[in-house]
């Protein structure tokens, strides 16, 4: 499998940040995104990665950057652990207020 990223077990906040805004900024508003879709693209060893790739979602969503759903609701990520969810959770765009995207905005 070809990836954006080298293959490694680990990779930076910031890395797994830009890789959901790169996939969010190529889909129309609204449209969503798994998480596992961001960790897969840092390699086969993506399911490893899943705990950090969910900090960093909860991080962004507490940000106003994104939003976590389930059943197409918005989730509380303060009330809601996200780890222990029941059922698919889908990462968006925020829609409620302006959303900070990263100053450096080279997300090819």
């Amino acid at each position: 499998m070809k990836t954006r990223w080298m293959e490694h077990e680990s990779a930076s906040n910031d890395d797994i940040r830009d890789e959901i805004f790169r996939l969010l900024l190529s889909l129309k508003r609204g449209e969503s995104i798994c998480p596992t879709d961001a960790a897969r693209n840092f390699g086969a060893k993506w399911r490893q990665l899943m705990p950090h790739v969910r900090e960093v979602v909860v991080d962004m969503a507490r940000d106003g950057q994104i939003e976590v759903t389930m059943r197409g609701q918005v989730v509380d990520v303060d009330e809601v652990d996200i780890e222990d969810a029941k059922g698919p959770l889908r990462v968006r765009l925020a829609t409620q207020k302006q959303q900070d995207l990263p100053e450096s905005e080279e997300l090819d």
